[in-house]
C-alpha cells in the first residue's frame, strides 16, 4: 500500500448528507470565447417572464426534493445580471415553497466584477446569500481582453473590495492555459489573488471545448497558448504557493481556507440529490435518475410562465445502469482530495467489482500516481493533471 494522504485525518467535508436547488441563469453580457456553458446576450432576456418561469418551475417540482434545500447555488450565465426586482421576486419563492431554512446552510451567487456594487450586494444579503463566487479568471489586462472578459483587473479588485464589505464568504474563479498567458504573468494573477484572501479559490486550466470560438482560434493559428509544460508548471505554483498561504486542494480545481469548502459543489462529487431548474439545468436523485431541461430559453418560458400550462414533463429522463452508476462514482469521488471510499462502493456494488477497482488501481499506487489507504483510493499530487487517464483505467 501507498502511505496515507497527508492531513486527511483532519481533513472533513460533508458530515451529513445534503439536498441542494440550482437555478440557472442563462443570461451574459457577452460570450467568453472559451464559454460553452448554456448561455445568450442578456439583450434579449425578458427578465419578468424568466423570473416567472423559475418560480413556477420550483413550485411544480419541488417535490422530487425529499427535503428542504439545505444549499442553494444560482449560477449560469451570469445571475448577477438579474434586476433587483426579479431577483427579490425568485428567493421570496424559493422560501414560501420549501421555508426559511432553505439555502441556510450555504447560498451561493455567481457574480461577475462589473456588476458588483454596495446596494445590490445589500440586496443579495437581504435574501439570504451568504457565499459569493465571482470570475475574474486573470489580473492581466490583456488576458482578460483576449478571452473576451467584460472586466479588467481593476474592476475586480474593486467589487471584491465591495463584496468584503458585505460577504465573509468569498470565491474567485481564475483560469491558466490563457492565450499569451506566461508562468510570470500567471505568477502576478496568483499572487494578487492571495493579496485579497479570498476564502476559496477555484483555478480551472482552459479546456478547449469543441465549437467554442477559443477552438476556432486555436486552430486558424489566431491566438497562441501556452506549451503543456509551462501550463503544468502553472498548476505547480499555485498549489504550492496557495498550500504556503493555508489554502488546501480538496477537489481538483479547488482551494479552500479550513471549514470554507463549498458545501452545495462538494454534493455534486458526493453524488447527492439535487433539483436543477431553469434552461439546461440538470437534477439528480441520489440513486440512479438524471433529469436535464432543455436549453430552448422561449420553449422554456412558454412551459413555465403559467402555471395552467399542460401539465407534462419538461425534462428528459436517464436511468442509469449499474455499470454507469459504477463509473460516476470512481469519476466524482476520484476528483475530492479524500478520493473514493472502497467500503461505500463494496456495499453499494459489491465485493467482486471493488475488487476489480482496487486491481486496476495497483499499477498506478507503485509508480506514485495513486493513493491506497484505509480503504480509499485517492490522486497523488503528481497525478491531478493526467486524472482523465486514471479515471478511465480504473473504470475499465
Amino acid at each position: 500500500m501507498a502511505g496515507q494522504i497527508p492531513g486527511l485525518d483532519n481533513f472533513q467535508i460533508l458530515n451529513m448528507k445534503t439536498t441542494g436547488l440550482y437555478i440557472h441563469i442563462p443570461f451574459c453580457r457577452a460570450k467568453c470565447i472559451y464559454c460553452d456553458f448554456f448561455s445568450t446576450r442578456c439583450k434579449t432576456a425578458d427578465w419578468e417572464a424568466f423570473a416567472d418561469s423559475i418560480v413556477n418551475e420550483m413550485n411544480e417540482r419541488a417535490g422530487e426534493l425529499t427535503g428542504v434545500p439545505d444549499t442553494v447555488y444560482m449560477g449560469g450565465g451570469t445571475p448577477s445580471l438579474i434586476p433587483t426586482g426579479e431577483f427579490i421576486r425568485v428567493c421570496d419563492a424559493l422560501r414560501r415553497i420549501w421555508g426559511t431554512d432553505a439555502g441556510r446552510r450555504e447560498f451561493t451567487l455567481e457574480v461577475n466584477p462589473e456588476d458588483v456594487g454596495s446596494d445590490i450586494c445589500r440586496v443579495w444579503k437581504d435574501c439570504g446569500v451568504n457565499r459569493v463566487s465571482m470570475g475574474v479568471q486573470s489580473f492581466v489586462d490583456d488576458e482578460l481582453r483576449k478571452v473576451g472578459r467584460v472586466h479588467d483587473a481593476s474592476r475586480a479588485k474593486d467589487a471584491f473590495y465591495i463584496l468584503r464589505s458585505v460577504f465573509d464568504n468569498i470565491s474567485i474563479d481564475l483560469m491558466f492555459g490563457l492565450p499569451g498567458q506566461t508562468l510570470d504573468s500567471w505568477r502576478k494573477s496568483v499572487d494578487e489573488a492571495l493579496a485579497l484572501a479570498p476564502e476559496h479559490i477555484s483555478a480551472y486550466s482552459l479546456m478547449f471545448e469543441p465549437h467554442t470560438a477559443i477552438s476556432v482560434l486555436r486552430d486558424t493559428g489566431r491566438l497562441t497558448f501556452p506549451r503543456e509544460d509551462d501550463s503544468l508548471r502553472m498548476w505547480e505554483y499555485l498549489t504550492e504557493t496557495l498550500s504556503s498561504h493555508g489554502y488546501r486542494r480538496y477537489e481538483i480545481s479547488n482551494y479552500s481556507l479550513p471549514g470554507f469548502e463549498s458545501v452545495h459543489n462538494s454534493s455534486y462529487w458526493k453524488g447527492y440529490p439535487y433539483l436543477g431548474v431553469g434552461p439546461s439545468a440538470h437534477s439528480y436523485d441520489g440513486a440512479d435518475i438524471r433529469r436535464s431541461n432543455p436549453s430552448q430559453i422561449k420553449e422554456y418560458i412558454g412551459r413555465f410562465r403559467s402555471l395552467a400550462s399542460a401539465r407534462h414533463p419538461f425534462f428528459e429522463e436517464e436511468r442509469l445502469n449499474t455499470e454507469q452508476m459504477m463509473e460516476e462514482m470512481i469519476m466524482l469521488r476520484l476528483r475530492m482530495r479524500e478520493g473514493i471510499d472502497m467500503d461505500e462502493f463494496s456495499r453499494r456494488f459489491g465485493s467482486r467489482e471493488a475488487r476489480k477497482v482496487w486491481d486496476n488501481a495497483r499499477p498506478y499506487a507503485e509508480n506514485g500516481m495513486l493513493d491506497l489507504s484505509r480503504s480509499h483510493i485517492a490522486l497523488t499530487e503528481k497525478s491531478i493533471m493526467v486524472s482523465d487517464d486514471i479515471i478511465l483505467a480504473l473504470c475499465l
